[in-house]
This record gives structure tokens, sequence and C-alpha cells, in this order.
């Protein structure tokens, strides 16, 4: 069975192939041209859940800073 990205690959390099009007002895550039697609998608991908990450953990410390401050003036 193949994996989800060499899936998304496949069936990346089949679009290419026939929006390249489907010309013979052009898999490999299809396949190059949908690995490199394909793998600038999932960079962003992981970038961006990165960034979502950071900005929650932020937003998690600035929470606990609060309730710290709002504990110490009860106390």
């Amino acid at each position: 069975m193949l994996d989800e990205r060499e899936q998304a690959i496949r069936e990346r390099a089949y679009t290419i192939w026939e929006q390249d009007g489907r010309p013979e002895g052009r898999s490999l550039a299809h396949w190059s041209q949908a690995e490199t697609e394909i793998g600038t998608e999932q960079t962003v991908s992981i970038v961006e859940k990165r960034k979502r990450v950071k900005s929650r953990t932020a937003h998690g410390a600035a929470r606990e800073q609060r309730l710290r401050e709002s504990r110490a003036q009860v106390g």
C-alpha cells in the first residue's frame, strides 16, 4: 500500500501529465515536479502548524502570568 505522500505525488504527477497534453517519455519530469510541489506544500503546512503552536504557547504563558499576578493580589 502506498503511503499518503507517495499517493499525493502520484496524483499530482498525473494531473501535471494531463495538463501537459499527455506526452510520452516525460514521466520523470512530471514526477519530479510533483515531488517539488508536494514537498513545498508540506513544508508550508509544517511551518503554519509551528506558528500556531508558538502562538498557543505564548498565549498560554501570558495567561499563566495573569493568573499568578491575580493570585498575588488576592493573597
